[in-house]
């Protein structure tokens, strides 16, 4: 019995209503209780006293020139979190088919500190609700008058740190009745959570993994994500295997190339020989500026690699056989870009 039955039954209510309720709120995606035309009239009554439907709002949405779209959402406790909406671009192996990715938050701030991300800034408030991580999906729907495609989990927070309401928010999207994505199209990335990766590998449907890795050795990844000094490189290449073994869903490896610190040719080596440790790709992402959180100590004498930088490491990666992909600084113009979300606003 689900925890939404048993509530029901404890305020004499039948457990079936639930399901009805869900069918309005995730398929019909009604704003107001009055319209929920399947449950009797009591049960509206006591759902309109007890509850309210939108979980957050938006309170300032920013435009990308180049298409992205950024949203400030504003929660019903007054935190704040962003999301964004990255253009849909033409898939490689069809071009009839148009990818819309929503890019979703797991957490108001965050506690990790990566010293390339806005984020870590802000600190750690708490962890959103299910409830606040489908609305994002659902608000932006509505807002854009848009499908979403796929989601991933590389907003503001380590989405591992909030695993249960992630899961719960995942199993909303993805269920039968409210269609509203396919697990297939659900990726989460986590900085290293070693235990909390090994239990995403038991849940039932798993989803795909994105590790953010940017280093292959214990002493620079440490030094640029404070995360890794409880969990070394070693320990991480075991969880990926064992989620990989259990899974059998490919591994995405994201890759920020620093000038001097990363992107020598022995790091293309390592990076290589650790990517086929199981069937994976990588992602090589542009470091993006965070000088407006006014970063220090490490952080603030971190640099981007050059295009050509970036272009000779991936040729690297080529040549060593690595499936290897440049990611775009899709909403830079608009601090919307990977590892850019702490309430920038630009007009």
């Amino acid at each position: 019995m689900s925890e939404h039955e048993e509530f029901l039954l404890e305020n004499s209510f039948e457990k079936f209503r639930a399901s009805q309720i869900f069918t309005h709120l995730y398929k019909h995606r009604f704003q107001s209780f009055s319209e929920f035309f399947l449950v009797s009239q009591e049960l509206r009554n006591f759902l309109n006293e007890n509850f309210i439907i939108n979980s957050l709002f938006p309170e300032n949405i920013q435009y990308s020139k180049d298409g992205t779209t950024k949203f400030l959402f504003r929660l019903n406790d007054g935190a704040a979190i962003e999301s964004v909406l990255i253009p849909a671009e033409t898939l490689d192996e069809d071009p009839k088919l148009k990818r819309l990715t929503l890019c979703v938050s797991s957490q108001v701030g965050c506690a990790l500190n990566c010293s390339f991300c806005a984020t870590g800034k802000l600190g750690y408030k708490r962890n959103l609700e299910p409830s606040e991580i489908v609305d994002q999906v659902l608000q932006v729907e509505k807002e854009t008058q848009k499908k979403i495609s796929n989601i991933v989990f590389m907003g503001m927070g380590e989405p591992l740190h909030n695993l249960e309401n992630v899961v719960k928010a995942i199993d909303i999207l993805s269920n039968s009745v409210s269609k509203i994505i396919s697990r297939k199209k659900i990726t989460i990335s986590t900085a290293g959570i070693v235990p909390k990766i090994i239990e995403l590998a038991d849940i039932p449907k798993p989803v795909k993994l994105a590790i953010s890795l940017h280093s292959t050795t214990n002493g620079v990844r440490q030094k640029i994500m404070p995360i890794a000094k409880k969990w070394n490189i070693q320990d991480l290449r075991k969880s990926i295997v064992e989620y990989y073994r259990k899974t059998n869903i490919p591994i995405t490896y994201e890759y920020i190339l620093f000038d001097g610190l990363n992107n020598s040719l022995d790091d293309a080596k390592r990076l290589a020989k650790f990517s086929r440790t199981v069937p994976s790709k990588v992602n090589i992402i542009p470091f993006h500026d965070i000088s407006f959180t006014n970063p220090t100590g490490f952080a603030k004498d971190l640099k981007p690699a050059s295009r050509d930088q970036i272009q000779k490491f991936v040729e690297q990666l080529k040549h060593l056989g690595v499936n290897v992909y440049v990611r775009t600084s899709s909403g830079e113009d608009i601090d919307a870009a990977c590892g850019q979300l702490a309430y920038s606003i630009k007009s």
